[in-house]
């Protein structure tokens, strides 16, 4: 038995970590082979690595037959999984491994039974419950549970790299579902950046790979704008990279104060402090925004705290007018239908809060809007040709259905807290008249804001402190992150 087969249970789980197979070489080569090679019908069905061991360490293998009942590849996972340390993702993707495995010992179970309702034929019995969805029972023969499997079949649509790498346990499941959302050239870096040192962080290694890659290569074709994007404090970058009325158009959502888990900044500050830090970001708005800008700022609604967007507003309106208020509308209910997304509000106190404001500020309150570029078209023609301005559109009103996508866990919106669609920051801006050649800012872009700039073509200035947030977005948009904070050496 030179050259034996592996039988396709044994294969399912991953080769061992190279220093882990080399203690096993040394291992065997020093004491010999303990635990003999188990075989079925030729193939093996355990030992792989210490088969392979015993060839590299020059130690002739012992063989065995199984001589055990039910199932084969139930026998073999119970066996591995008590000597293998495999993390959780690990045991996830083993699972999605066997579930082929175990569709095919379900039909020679059906294909050897006596029918429906009567015993089943000798030596068919399985010792891997039966009961539930394929996923339900791959997961209690792999001991793990039935979502993290789910969430491996979704991470195989993504790409066979991504699944290799958590099988490998170089990335755990929500590592590899969070780098699922770049481009292929970006994971490969970061999977061999993550192989080269286990123990780094996932955002320090996408730091890294980004800095590495060529905007062009990040997001090919994806770059219809010239977006950039810097890390750091919003106010001091300001004042020190921005000109006077350089800036067409701002759309941001500034944080609240109301104790909302950002990644890096802390929501919780003394109120004057928070309210003189505020008035300063605006003052500084007022200063880079053109005369006939337009600061749309996106305000949000905490039930805990029903006057924040309001002191929001308060602290613009020191330096600006308040020229229109729009409501942005996430989803609506008619007819006893619901249509739209909006994130549900606890408990019975409060009702769900289905809108938020967003406040439309100006120098002087007389800056002329591009109303036909969000209009609608008119009703009939006769309505055309008394109202119309020849784009066959007229003016939506102020208020705005634009609905969330639906969000099933918080990576879906890169952990960000309170993200807003780009969508919405894209009507504000063809609102304002930007397009090719416009400058558009978000002194606090998060996770998406700042992508509606490339859309329409404009050049765009995107900021946050959380260089998490600001890799997301940089290779979103095709770019690499500028002018991150120095650190201590």
């Amino acid at each position: 038995m030179s050259n034996p087969e592996f039988h396709p249970a044994c294969l399912v789980f991953p080769p061992l970590p190279a220093a882990e197979f080399d203690a096993l070489v040394a291992d065997i080569a020093a004491h010999g082979l303990i635990h003999p090679i188990v075989m079925l019908d030729g193939l093996v069905l355990d030992g792989r690595n210490r088969l392979l061991a015993c060839r590299q360490a020059g130690v002739q293998p012992r063989f065995t037959q199984w001589r055990g009942t039910g199932s084969p590849l139930a026998w073999a996972i119970s066996a591995n999984l008590q000597r293998r340390h495999l993390t959780a993702s690990q045991r996830a993707v083993l699972a999605l491994d066997i579930l082929p495995h175990l569709a095919a010992e379900a039909k020679a179970r059906q294909r050897l039974s006596r029918g429906r309702g009567r015993r089943k034929a000798a030596g068919v019995s399985a010792t891997v419950p039966t009961r539930g969805k394929a996923s339900q029972i791959a997961a209690r023969a792999a001991g793990t549970n039935s979502a993290y499997v789910e969430a491996a079949k979704r991470l195989r649509l993504a790409g066979d790299d991504l699944l290799a790498a958590v099988r490998l346990g170089q990335l755990t499941l929500g590592e590899a579902s969070r780098l699922a959302r770049y481009p292929a050239s970006v994971r490969t870096r970061a999977i061999d950046l993550r192989q080269a040192a286990p123990h780094r962080r996932l955002s320090v290694v996408l730091r890294d790979c980004l800095a590495e890659i060529p905007p062009a290569a990040v997001r090919p074709g994806a770059r219809r704008g010239r977006v950039r994007i810097w890390c750091g404090d919003s106010l001091g970058l300001m004042r020190s990279l921005l000109d006077d009325a350089s800036i067409d158009a701002v759309c941001t959502s500034p944080p609240y104060n109301v104790g909302v888990r950002y990644g890096t900044y802390h929501d919780s500050r003394p109120r004057d402090e928070f309210l003189g830090w505020l008035g300063e970001v605006f003052r500084e708005l007022r200063r880079v925004l053109k005369p006939t800008g337009s600061l749309f700022l996106v305000a949000g609604h905490v039930p805990k705290h029903p006057w924040a967007s309001y002191e929001l507003a308060q602290a613009a309106a020191k330096h600006f007018q308040l020229q229109n208020q729009i409501a942005w509308v996430k989803s609506l209910a008619v007819d006893g239908r619901t249509r739209g997304h909006y994130r549900p509000v606890a408990g019975s106190r409060y009702l769900n809060r289905v809108w938020e404001q967003v406040f439309h500020f100006t120098s002087d309150g007389r800056v002329p809007l591009d109303r036909a570029a969000v209009g609608v078209p008119h009703a009939c023609g006769w309505n055309h040709g008394r109202h119309g301005d020849g784009s066959g559109l007229h003016c939506g009103g102020d208020c705005w259905f634009i609905p969330h996508e639906t969000i099933h866990r918080s990576s879906d919106r890169g952990d960000h807290p309170a993200s807003f669609p780009v969508a919405l920051a894209d009507r504000c801006l063809r609102l304002a008249g930007c397009g090719k050649g416009s400058l558009v800012l978000d002194p606090f872009c998060g996770v998406n804001g700042i992508i509606a700039a490339s859309r329409i073509g404009a050049r765009g200035i995107g900021i946050d402190v959380d260089e998490n947030y600001c890799d997301r977005i940089a290779a979103a948009c095709g770019t690499v992150v500028e002018h991150r904070p120095r650190r201590p050496r």
